[in-house]
């Protein structure tokens, strides 16, 4: 029972990295095109601000995996 606990939580392990890693890149993302959108010119803001709702979507949907993987992984260490 223990090995098997111990491969699940490995495997959590790497999911909530790679979770956290697509966050973090959303979120640079995000940001980069934020700053685009404060030099952009009139006709280029409205692409700039799907692009931002766009990774805004992901950073939402990288959060509730975070979430939703912690979650598991205190339910495995109880």
């Amino acid at each position: 029972m223990n090995f098997l606990k111990e491969k699940v939580k490995k495997y959590q392990e790497k999911k909530l990295l790679e979770s956290k890693d697509k966050l973090k890149f959303y979120t640079d993302c995000k940001t980069q095109l934020e700053k685009q959108l404060k030099l952009a010119k009139d006709t280029e803001i409205t692409g700039i601000r799907k692009q931002i709702e766009k990774q805004d979507a992901f950073i939402k949907i990288w959060k509730n995996n975070i979430e939703s993987i912690t979650k598991q992984m205190k339910k495995i260490d109880r």
